[in-house]
Formats: C-alpha cells, sequence, structure tokens
C-alpha cells in the first residue's frame, strides 16, 4: 500500500490542509469569521470565583444557622460528660447523660430539619405554575364573556 494506490489525489489532501490553515488563522484573525463563528455567542466567559476558605465557610455556616452547632456543642458535653461519669462508676448519672444526649441529637436535627425547611419554604401555592391573570392579561372591556364585548 504506497503512495501510489491512495485514493485521493494530492489536490485534495492539499486542499484540505488549506482548510484547516485558514480554519487556524481565522481563530486568531478576528477578521475572519466561518459560519461556526456566526453562532457562538457574544457574551463574556463567566469569571471564575476564588475558592472559600475553610475559616470563610465556617463563618458563614455560623451566621446562616447559628443554632445547628450550638446543638452540636452540646450533644458534644453530654456524650463527655456521660463517659466521664460512666470511667468515675457512676452508672445513674451515666445512664442520665446518655439520655440527654441521645435528647439533644434529636434536637439538633430538627434544628437542622426546620432550617432547611425554612430556606426553602415560599408563600406561592403552586411554584412554578402559571397565575392564570399573568398569563392572560385582561384590560377594560376584554374578554369573552359576562357584560364585555357588545
Amino acid at each position: 500500500m504506497g503512495a501510489g494506490n491512495s485514493t485521493h489525489s494530492t489536490a485534495a489532501c492539499e486542499s484540505a490542509s488549506a482548510d484547516d490553515a485558514a480554519s487556524a488563522s481565522s481563530a486568531l484573525d478576528p477578521s475572519r469569521t466561518t459560519p461556526n463563528d456566526a453562532l457562538a455567542p457574544s457574551v463574556p466567559m463567566p469569571q471564575l470565583m476564588r475558592q472559600e476558605t475553610f475559616q470563610e465557610k465556617l463563618y458563614r455556616k455560623f451566621t446562616a444557622e447559628p443554632l445547628v452547632p450550638i446543638g452540636c456543642l452540646t450533644t458534644a458535653y453530654f456524650l463527655g460528660s456521660g463517659i466521664r461519669s460512666f470511667y468515675n462508676r457512676d452508672p445513674v448519672k451515666s445512664q442520665k447523660m446518655m439520655r440527654l444526649r441521645v435528647g439533644s441529637q434529636f434536637a439538633t436535627i430538627m434544628i437542622f430539619v426546620g432550617y432547611a425547611g425554612w430556606n426553602s419554604f415560599t408563600f406561592d401555592l403552586a411554584p412554578g405554575m402559571a397565575v392564570p391573570s399573568e398569563q392572560f392579561p385582561m384590560g377594560k372591556g376584554e374578554g369573552s364573556g359576562g357584560n364585555g364585548g357588545e
């Protein structure tokens, strides 16, 4: 299979390489446009935001939902106190602290669910549905019914 057995002529190869060179130069030269360039949006490329550090994210989360970290700290306190009571062989206090730990965990989860529900709550009866008065605005004397257009 040499060059003599090729089905493409050398003129076709040269024109294909010329087309490739023209498309490469049109990408660099804004005065030359192709039909594909006309379809490209003319909006500028969005700027990337800098990545949020751990401290910034922690501060943002604490200010948005302050009761969740308070509940976590309360749970950790009851857990530590219960383990210390177990270590000191005080079963009554240990049992009480573990029950309080479970209660504070439940309260923390309910607070978390409450924040999630509060952030997604809207006063719309059916979000995403079109309101008929906004969909078909009617002026004075327009419409098909009642005492309108006769």
